[in-house]
C-alpha cells in the first residue's frame, strides 16, 4: 500500500472518529430520552446499546455454535476454533471505525501473551468478507476475521442495537449509510463486546459495554485465560 493510500485511510479515519464521538454523544442523549418512554413500546421500536448491554448473553451461558467466512471466504466454525484452545470472541462495528482497528491492532500486538496463556482470538463483524480482508490486512492480524452477515450470530448473543435514528442521519450525511454498508433493512450494530470462551463452550468472561469507545483491555484478557490455564492444571 503506498503513502497516497496510507494519508488517504488516515484522514478517512480522522474523519469517521471525529464523527464518532459526536455520534456517540447524540446516541447517548437518544438512549436517555427513550429510557422514559413505556417498556413495552420500546420493545416493539427498538433497543438501545444499554439494553443490550443488560440483557446480551453473560457468564455462564453456553456460546452459540456458529459457522461463518473468514476474509479468504473459507467457512470457520467454533467448534474447530475451540480445539485450538480457550476462545477469546471479539465483535467489532466494522472497518470504517478507527476505534476498532485500534483495538484490533492492540490485540495482535499481545498475542503472544495471550496464546502463552492459552487462548486465541476471533474477530466478527457484519461486514462481508472483502471488507474483513481489508480490516485484516490493514492491520496486519494474525487471527481470523469473520463475516457475520445480518449480525445473525450477534443477535444470538443478544448484542445487536438499533442505532439511533439521529446518528444514522448524522452518519449518512458524512457518506457512511450503515444499513446499506451492511447490507440489512435497518441501521443495526453489535455492541464492541468481548467474550472469553472455555473449551467446554462456556463463556468464563463477558465485557458488555455501550460506549463503543471503551473495550476489554488486553490484560484483563490474558488474566483471564491465565486463571483458566491454571485453574485446568490444579484439575
Amino acid at each position: 500500500m503506498n503513502k497516497i493510500m496510507l494519508d488517504k485511510i488516515l484522514s478517512l479515519s480522522l474523519v469517521i472518529g471525529a464523527l464518532c464521538l459526536t455520534a456517540f454523544a447524540q446516541e447517548k442523549s437518544a438512549d436517555k430520552m427513550s429510557g422514559d418512554k413505556n417498556d413495552s413500546m420500546m420493545t416493539a421500536k427498538s433497543i438501545s446499546a444499554e439494553v443490550a448491554a443488560k440483557t446480551a448473553l453473560n457468564v455462564g451461558a453456553k456460546m452459540p455454535a456458529f459457522s461463518l467466512q473468514d476474509s479468504n471466504g473459507k467457512t470457520v466454525s467454533s467448534d474447530d476454533l475451540l480445539k485450538q484452545g480457550n476462545l477469546v470472541v471479539v465483535f467489532y462495528r466494522g472497518s470504517w471505525c478507527p476505534f476498532c482497528n485500534v483495538y484490533l491492532r492492540n490485540l495482535q500486538k499481545n498475542m503472544t501473551q495471550i496464546k502463552a496463556a492459552g487462548g486465541s482470538v476471533v474477530a466478527i463483524s457484519v461486514e462481508n468478507p472483502d471488507n474483513s480482508s481489508s480490516v485484516s490486512k490493514k492491520n496486519e492480524l494474525a487471527f481470523p476475521v469473520l463475516s457475520d452477515p445480518g449480525l445473525s450470530v450477534a443477535k444470538q448473543f443478544g448484542i445487536v442495537y438499533d442505532f439511533p435514528k439521529q446518528s444514522d442521519e448524522k452518519y449518512k450525511a458524512n457518506g457512511l449509510d450503515i444499513a446499506k454498508h451492511n447490507e440489512m433493512d435497518k441501521a443495526q450494530l453489535p455492541l464492541s463486546a468481548t467474550y472469553i470462551v472455555n473449551k467446554k463452550g462456556e463463556i468464563v468472561y463477558a465485557f458488555l459495554e455501550p460506549d463503543y469507545k471503551k473495550r476489554a483491555a488486553p490484560e484483563a484478557i490474558i488474566e483471564t485465560l491465565s486463571k483458566i490455564k491454571v485453574s485446568k492444571v490444579k484439575k
